[in-house]
């Protein structure tokens, strides 16, 4: 790893333990303060139509400013929400201002993270590079989900909320130590073109992809209503799904390199499978399919990264990073909006979404060239 990657690499390791601590348990915090499903998924949908609306200024300010500015936004709306989820009352407008902090936060999180994820990912090792940086995540994630739920059942949302306060503002100082040749393409914000020149198949395949973190966000609730309510059983289930993440995620790095197979199908339908079983699990059935399920969720998010990185070299960063943005969060807010109307089963919900991810297996992988000819066009 060269410099900029290792200073990258920091920031990735403090943001990501630090919004793990309290982030995957935030639908069962709801759910104990007495929401019910449906107004825990109307706040998910809010954060995701809000994700969506504010996509393209958030690209516009750090156009007219910089990336480090998102970041700093990001990390009010994650103070302010800690504060306010210490504060929570069962009133549906309280929900909605944390679904709104939520969508800021994330935002600016992402936004900016994906940035400098494109400028320090070089072209000749995409996947080799991308597997160290997926690995210092996890690393990040691997026990912060345990320990923030042990935080949560023996001690208190308050010093949890401190805990990760602190790190994730502390995260923001590595970016500013970043280095990079002054970026001379075209800065104009050019949406519409960009999504005309990306192939359809790639604008269904990212979105179906992040239909999964709509089934990440649902799995900590099935666990806690159907087989055991409290937050350590969801932080060991994290625990052990992140250790085999960490094992496979470098050796499968290595063979997307050395390889030009598409593991794209495989690793969709295996993930549909897993989380299938997942949900009809409980004991040591659910870790042993938690343990799978590491392998299988990173294959697929392997191979996605490597068609994200790949198509991102023929665009513009700004405009590549914005369209990606556009695409995942009107995938999430559609898919999220149907189930707060038709007020189904959380397992229901579950299988749909899976049923919804399972469909791009019949989309053909596009080739290089007619790419390159979109972006020319």
């Amino acid at each position: 790893m060269d410099t900029n990657q290792k200073k990258f690499g920091i920031y990735v390791f403090l943001s990501t333990f630090s919004r793990n601590l309290i982030e995957v348990f935030i639908p069962v915090i709801l759910f104990k303060f007495g929401f019910d499903l449906k107004s825990i998924l109307f706040y998910y949908f809010i954060a995701n139509a809000v994700s969506l609306i504010i996509s393209y200024p958030s690209v516009y300010l750090s156009q007219k400013f910089n990336y480090k500015i998102l970041s700093i936004i990001g990390i009010v709306a994650f103070l302010i929400l800690q504060i306010l989820l210490n504060f929570m009352t069962n009133n549906i407008w309280y929900l909605f201002s944390i679904a709104v902090l939520y969508a800021v936060y994330r935002r600016g999180y992402w936004i900016a993270r994906r940035y400098y994820n494109l400028r320090v990912i070089k072209n000749n090792d995409i996947s080799t590079t991308y597997s160290i940086i997926s690995i210092i995540n996890q690393i990040g994630v691997i026990v912060s989900a345990y320990i923030g739920s042990i935080i949560l059942d023996y001690i208190s949302l308050n010093i949890l909320t401190i805990i990760a306060i602190v790190l994730f503002t502390a995260s923001i100082v590595p970016l500013y130590f970043l280095t990079f040749k002054k970026d001379t393409t075209n800065k104009k914000i050019e949406l519409c073109k960009t999504l005309r020149q990306i192939p359809k198949n790639n604008i269904y395949l990212f979105g179906s992809y992040e239909l999964l973190n709509v089934v990440k966000f649902l799995i900590p609730l099935y666990i806690f209503i159907y087989v055991k309510n409290t937050y350590q059983t969801i932080g060991i289930v994290n625990l052990i799904t992140n250790l085999s993440l960490i094992v496979f995620t470098y050796l499968f790095g290595k063979t997307l390199d050395k390889s030009n197979n598409n593991f794209l199908t495989i690793s969709v339908i295996l993930t549909v499978i897993v989380f299938t079983l997942k949900v009809n699990s409980v004991g040591y059935a659910l870790l042993l399919i938690s343990v799978f399920e590491g392998f299988v969720t990173k294959m697929y998010e392997l191979s996605i990264n490597k068609e994200f990185y790949t198509l991102s070299k023929k665009f513009e960063y700004t405009n590549y990073n914005l369209t990606y943005e556009i695409i995942q969060n009107s995938f999430r807010t559609i898919v999220t909006f149907i189930f707060v109307i038709f007020n189904l089963k959380l397992k229901t919900m579950i299988y749909i979404t899976l049923l919804c991810i399972s469909l791009s297996i019949f989309l053909k992988k596009t080739d290089d060239k007619i790419i390159q000819q979109k972006a020319q066009n």
